[in-house]
Parts: structure tokens; C-alpha cells; sequence
């Protein structure tokens, strides 16, 4: 992994997106560890009865999936200090990506600190989870 530097980051650049493909396995393990045994998102037959195409994925695991991705980002030194997120559409299981742009950048308390808009998107490229996060990178020569 390539550590960037918070001198590195310009608004408007962009994280190489990240794709991944959201196993039905998956989405049971997520469920045993979030205790979220709602049907859709393990029970194909269930989800479909509910009109819905496939199982779906847990909102929580998007949100999740994003903050893994902007951890990746910021490396071994950086840190995700914030995401929101808003679940405006429904993933099912299979490949799903998250992308992002910085928006701002600033230096609090010697803490170099970068806004971005992400988002979470499905294998169409549709926004289904928009957000946006604050990542703490390290400053360059400290």
C-alpha cells in the first residue's frame, strides 16, 4: 500500500474506486454479526415474495463497505474520522463499487483533514448510497 501525504490530495481528485462483489454468503455472516435476521438479505424466495429481484444488501454493510474503502485510501497512517451516509436505493447481491471526490481540505489543530462526497453504487453505476466522509492524512515530513 502506497502511503499519500495530506500535500498529495487536491479538490477535486478522486480515490481509485473500489469494486466489490457482495456474496449471499456474505450478507448471512453480516447478519449473524449485526443480528439483523430480517429475511431479504439471506432468504432469496423471501426477498422476492417482498417484490424485490434478489436478496439485499444491509444498509449498515454499504456504509461499512465505504469506510472500508476510505481506510484503504487514507493507509496505515490516515484515519476515517466521519461518514454519514443515506440509503436512497436498494443493492442486491453481486458487484457493487464505491467512488468518491474530494471537496475541501484543511489543516485543524496539525491534523491535515479531507472532505469528500462518496458513494456507494450499484453494478449499473447508479448512486444508491451517497455520503460524505472526513479522512485524517498525515502531514508530509511530520
Amino acid at each position: 500500500m502506497t502511503e499519500i501525504a495530506f500535500q498529495d490530495i487536491e479538490v477535486g481528485d478522486s480515490p481509485e474506486p473500489a469494486t466489490r462483489v457482495v456474496t449471499p454468503r456474505q450478507l448471512v455472516q453480516y447478519a449473524a454479526v449485526s443480528q439483523d435476521f430480517t429475511p431479504i438479505h439471506y432468504n432469496t424466495a423471501y426477498a422476492q415474495g417482498a417484490g424485490h429481484d434478489d436478496i439485499i444488501i444491509h444498509g449498515a454493510l454499504k456504509t461499512a463497505l465505504l469506510s472500508e474503502w476510505l481506510a484503504d485510501w487514507a493507509g496505515g497512517i490516515g484515519a476515517v474520522k466521519r461518514l454519514e451516509t443515506s440509503y436512497r436505493g436498494i443493492d442486491y447481491a453481486g458487484e457493487v463499487s464505491c467512488t468518491g471526490t474530494v471537496i475541501g481540505k484543511r489543516i485543524e489543530d496539525g491534523v491535515g483533514l479531507v472532505d469528500l462526497d462518496v458513494q456507494f453504487r450499484n453494478a449499473d453505476g447508479a448512486v444508491t448510497t451517497p455520503g460524505k466522509a472526513t479522512v485524517a492524512l498525515p502531514l508530509r515530513g511530520e
